[in-house]
């Protein structure tokens, strides 16, 4: 307790009790970004699919963002995940379907933007999906795959301990 009041002393020249000093968790530097991956999947040996009757991603999951350059004021986020991928299409001149299921991971390095540097250690990185991954679109190409323009977005951030210096309200004490 000593120690916070010989550093509100130092850190303004006010007396003694006007102000306290807060420490709090705070966001730190953000930043939202849009992801376009292109994914080229390979249809079982012999199968020659005549149509894509639907595309869906299911199971998707970001790991633990890590930081890369946090000693400085430039700091970018690992963001890095799997989903998996089911397409049902047919085949044999329509007569049969099938679905073709595929894992996928993606790695992303994702710069924040704004990022000061005034906080105390440690740094803590955060991602999250804004939306659930989307497929823009399916089509075959010439050699028998199956393409995918999938989209992302994801909002990453870095969370680290701020100090606030705040006003005490004195009431009145001739009330």
């Amino acid at each position: 307790m000593s120690e916070a009041i010989g550093a509100e002393k130092r850190n303004c020249n006010c007396p003694r009790g006007a102000y306290r000093e807060i420490i709090t968790k705070a966001i730190c530097g953000t930043v939202s970004k849009t992801l376009q991956y292109t994914h080229f999947i390979n249809l079982p040996e012999g199968v020659i699919a005549d149509q894509i009757l639907g595309c869906t991603l299911t199971h998707q999951r970001l790991n633990e963002p890590k930081m890369k350059d946090a000693s400085s004021n430039s700091i970018t986020i690992i963001a890095a995940g799997v989903y998996v991928v089911q397409i049902w299409y047919a085949y044999n001149d329509g007569r049969d379907t099938d679905v073709l299921r595929s894992s996928i991971n993606f790695k992303e390095f994702i710069p924040i933007e704004y990022y000061d540097g005034q906080n105390a250690n440690p740094l803590v990185a955060k991602a999250a999906f804004v939306t659930p991954p989307q497929i823009l679109e399916s089509s075959f190409t010439n050699d028998n795959r199956i393409k995918l323009d999938v989209q992302l977005d994801i909002v990453a951030e870095i969370i680290g301990e701020s100090k606030i210096l705040v006003s005490i309200f004195q009431p009145d004490r001739n009330v």
